[in-house]
């Protein structure tokens, strides 16, 4: 394998796409496979709870094999390990789990890895629910021998990139309400969206972006152009649409909301080919940019209760993160909820173990993804 350092651009444009189009995740297994010296790749959406697949993808695996996965070994040395043990986002080579020595001895290897000439695999989960988890894999022959230090190094750099694809792939509702024309579902939407024009032109705003460009708001949609009250910031929007309207597939960028000094994550996409036409036939000619704006604080946008699903937090342990997302220090949270600082302190800390972040400011960014298509009504205390 020729050594590689970084993940090819090309790659990385090809993951963002399969948010959008799953019909793109087998060539970015084929690829990813390549990169690694590996045999095959598959991508799962899987309950080992229901023992239910609810999506699969991959490239070089038998469809027998994998109808055998699904009928018998749901539940498997890998699965449970990968459930129970390890963080979303984190690389685990197979031998860390179960020596090959180890795994030769179970059926799952006999009826699964072993007709495929399989032994050897390296691991992400991507997503991580009670009910449900996404993860990711490369395989290999046991003559292979286990995945080495820069194919695990590279597989690192391409995890996050494939986090963000799938949770945004998991939460594309906006945008496929944008190519059905469902304009009532977007106004109900507590997230801002706004689609631009090749020139950077709004051709459409839903009222959460509309009341964000209002006369107090952080935004400007004047003189059909997006603009934050802050020339600076402004120009770091600028940027991010400008990026878009060259091709890059998503960039994001926080911005103060200003008159709450807390952030607005703004999410810049550039608009798929073969959508161009849909909006089109909306009446929306010319539509290039889909920007997404999630305000952190926005609790009617983030319920506590779509934390707990996703991470499995306490409802403690939920309103903890929410808080300390707004932009509360430990010590306002502490006084905001009645506790006392080291009850949220040992809280907070639960988050992090629950959720893999370490710092506040990736809980922030954290929340308003999870916010990103969230239209449900304020929580009732």
């Amino acid at each position: 394998m020729s050594r590689i350092e970084e993940p090819p651009h090309e790659l990385l444009d090809l993951i963002y796409d399969a948010a959008a189009d799953d019909h793109l995740w087998v060539p970015v297994l084929e690829e990813i496979a390549k990169l690694t010296n590996s045999a095959a790749g598959v991508l799962l959406c899987q309950s080992i709870r229901d023992r239910t697949i609810f999506f699969e993808h991959h490239t070089n695996t038998s469809e027998e094999c994998i109808r055998i996965l699904k009928e018998r070994h749901m539940v498997n040395p890998w699965t449970v390990h990968m459930s129970t043990h390890s963080p979303v986002g984190v690389v685990v080579p197979s031998d860390t789990i179960l020596p090959l020595s180890n795994l030769q001895r179970t059926a799952f290897f006999d009826e699964v890895m072993r007709p495929q000439g399989l032994g050897h695999s390296a691991m992400i989960g991507l997503a991580q629910k009670p009910d449900f988890g996404v993860g990711f894999s490369v395989n290999r022959g046991p003559r292979q021998g286990p995945y080495g230090d820069q194919e695990l190094r590279l597989l690192e750099k391409l995890g996050p990139h494939m986090l963000r694809s799938v949770r945004l792939g998991l939460r594309m509702d906006a945008y496929k309400a944008l190519q059905r024309a469902e304009w009532q579902t977007l106004e109900s939407l507590a997230v801002g969206v706004i689609l631009l024009d090749r020139k950077a032109r709004v051709l459409f705003a839903n009222r959460a972006a509309r009341l964000l460009g209002g006369e107090h708001g952080p935004l400007r949609l004047r003189h059909s152009k997006v603009a934050h009250i802050s020339p600076s910031h402004s120009r770091r929007l600028d940027e991010i649409v400008q990026s878009a309207l060259r091709g890059t597939p998503t960039a994001t960028i926080a911005v103060p909301h200003v008159d709450r000094g807390s952030p607005l994550t703004i999410l810049a996409s550039s608009v798929r080919a073969q959508d161009v036409d849909r909006f089109a036939d909306a009446n929306l000619k010319g539509a290039a940019v889909l920007l997404f704006i999630i305000d952190a604080t926005n609790k009617s946008g983030v319920p506590a209760s779509v934390l707990m699903d996703a991470y499995g937090l306490t409802p403690a342990e939920a309103r903890v993160a929410l808080a300390i997302a707004s932009g509360l220090s430990i010590p306002e949270t502490a006084s905001a909820l009645s506790l006392s600082l080291n009850t949220i302190k040992t809280q907070l800390q639960a988050v992090f173990g629950k959720s893999g972040l370490n710092r506040q400011t990736d809980l922030a960014r954290m929340i308003a993804s999870i916010g990103l298509v969230n239209a449900g009504k304020p929580e009732t205390k």
